[in-house]
């Protein structure tokens, strides 16, 4: 079930995946450096499943403007590494 951010700030995509640590999240990218290491965003749409999220990306027309994020807890680790 999607769930619309209502209250979203421009944030890095490493402190929205803290914010939402149980959630897949849609979020429209701002600004993308590599050379930087600079990756901001808006997150748009919380979800328990990514392909719910891609759906309303595909739906929305968004597909090249935005990203899907998985929260902190929903990262894969092994003994602490990722």
């Amino acid at each position: 079930m999607l769930a619309n951010v209502t209250d979203s700030k421009e944030m890095s995509f490493v402190d929205i995946g803290e914010t939402y640590p149980d959630k897949y999240i849609l979020v429209k990218i701002i600004e993308l450096d590599h050379s930087q290491g600079k990756e901001t965003g808006l997150a748009l749409y919380l979800s328990d499943d990514r392909y719910d999220l891609v759906e309303k990306a595909k739906t929305e027309g968004m597909l090249e403007e935005t990203i899907v994020l998985s929260g902190e807890d929903l990262l894969p680790v092994f003994g602490g590494l990722l």
